[in-house]
């Protein structure tokens, strides 16, 4: 009566624990609580369980209120039949494993096998099913308000991003050739994720590519979309400099003088695309002002522009009328989705402007 009573115990938790080794015999000379320490609880995800996360993770608890402990070294975990035990975490009280890859779609089968102190072999077995993976969704549009602008301490930048309605979304600042900054965004519309950041004064930001990411709950998979036009932080020489009475203008020049000495490009226009046999970039400033242009050219890693070669980083001084211009020359090697990011910034006697920058596309 003593073995049928424990069977129906266990069965009734959703696992069944085997002996090993132990004869049917046998079970009527070992002690009840000998038996009660070897049975699982807690365990997850539940048995039969459906719908359950491909990044889910495999736990369960090792009942020892009895005080017989289980024999660390003796514990073994199989998961659709492969022994995941070292990359497993197993202590006296409970183990767990969490898959490195996304579980398979379907039943997922879990094996445990362990002894007691005392030498008692067992195995507990249960089985959970994973839903398909769904897609991870789409990006449509990428934005940002900075108008092309250098932005400076002090000032916002909002991003913009529309995608598949109901997702995890994030922005990645590319700060340069080694660093990404994450920025969560929240979902302020349905299909409409935002997210803002203030420049503070030690921000420097050089390559200034925006990525939006969309991703759903639970999963690692992930849709990617770059803003066509970059941005720079506090790269000019009127961040922090000397200054006028409210810090955005230098001495007494008025706004729209230092307006007028910011270059503008006249062409190409941002978001244009060029040809591969290289381009001419004309733009328009103060008459006879000084004009520092540096040109970038990078290849394209999920659709976005990351470090790259500096193909132009020269001075060009405007005509009469304001007019400036230089060549931008061919990339030897052609790159597939090579972009060119364009900084240019003015001076004039003791004056610099702001720094322009825009992002044209090879064709």
């Amino acid at each position: 009566m003593m073995q049928k009573s424990l069977v129906m115990m266990l069965a009734s938790t959703g696992l069944l624990l085997t002996p090993l080794a132990l004869p049917q015999a046998a079970f009527s000379q070992v002690p009840s609580e000998v038996l009660l320490a070897q049975r699982i609880s807690d365990f997850s995800p539940a048995a039969n369980s459906v719908n359950v996360s491909p990044s889910t993770s495999i736990a369960g608890q090792f009942d020892t209120t009895t005080g017989i402990n289980v024999d660390l070294n003796s514990v073994k975990i199989f998961v659709n039949g492969r022994d995941v035990t070292s990359q497993s975490t197993i202590t006296s009280r409970f183990f767990t494993y969490r898959p490195t890859q996304p579980l398979p779609a379907g039943q997922v089968q879990v094996r445990v096998e362990f002894k007691n102190v005392n030498g008692t072999p067992r195995s507990a077995a249960w089985a959970f099913t994973v839903q398909a993976a769904q897609p991870a969704g789409q990006i449509s549009a990428v934005t940002q308000d900075s108008g092309g602008v250098v932005l400076t301490t002090g000032q916002t930048l909002t991003m913009t991003m529309n995608g598949t309605a109901g997702l995890q979304g994030a922005f990645l600042l590319v700060q340069d050739s080694r660093t990404v900054r994450e920025i969560a965004a929240r979902e302020t519309s349905s299909g409409v994720y935002t997210a803002s950041l203030v420049v503070q004064r030690g921000d420097r930001i050089t390559e200034g590519v925006i990525i939006g990411r969309l991703r759903r709950q639970g999963q690692t998979n992930s849709v990617f979309a770059a803003a066509p036009q970059a941005i720079a932080f506090n790269t000019g020489a009127t961040d922090g400099g000397n200054t006028g009475g409210n810090g955005n203008t230098g001495g007494n020049t008025t706004p729209p003088a230092t307006t007028t000495l910011q270059p503008r490009f006249t062409s190409p226009k941002e978001g244009d695309r060029v040809g591969s046999e290289g381009f001419t970039l004309e733009g328009q400033t103060r008459p006879n002002a000084k004009v520092q242009i540096k040109v970038v050219a990078g290849a394209s890693i999920l659709g976005v522009s990351i470090g790259g070669q500096t193909v132009v980083d020269d001075e060009v001084t405007a005509d009469t009328n304001g007019r400036f211009e230089i060549e931008v020359p061919a990339i030897p090697v052609p790159v597939p989705g090579l972009r060119y990011r364009i900084q240019a910034s003015a001076r004039e006697g003791n004056q610099t402007s702001p720094t322009t920058q825009m992002t044209l596309r090879q064709q």
